[in-house]
């Protein structure tokens, strides 16, 4: 049984707002499915997410290092990759689909396009 796309733009929608702590509502209009999305930046992809009202894009990195010293908290922990909470995106929206009945070939990843857009492909 395959997975519609639009149970793809929900489940990451879920995801990105569970991992950023967002509110689904607040991201809703900047996931498209790919073939509607305004842009058309991501050939071949499934969805486009546009991080530009609040959703955080995976190249950024948040670096406290400095406050946390001043703090007296190690300085390895006041570092966030943005990749890294991406990946995070794709196991959880991931583990949403198997919920619903996607096969343990379909799988969904995130891929940065540029600094604001990045697109959703199936493995």
């Amino acid at each position: 049984m395959g997975i519609a796309n639009c149970d793809v733009r929900d489940a990451y929608r879920k995801a990105i707002a569970e991992c950023w702590h967002l509110k689904q509502k607040d991201i809703k209009k900047d996931i498209h499915l790919a073939n509607k999305a305004p842009g058309q930046w991501c050939q071949g992809a499934i969805l486009e997410i546009y991080c530009e009202s609040g959703i955080p894009n995976a190249s950024d990195i948040q670096d406290f290092s400095y406050e946390a010293r001043e703090f007296g908290v190690n300085p390895a922990d006041a570092i966030v990759y943005h990749c890294d909470v991406w990946a995070k995106i794709d196991k959880l929206a991931n583990e949403l689909l198997a919920a619903k009945g996607a096969g343990t070939y379909q799988k969904y990843y995130t891929e940065p396009q540029n600094g604001a857009v990045l697109g959703v492909y199936e493995l």
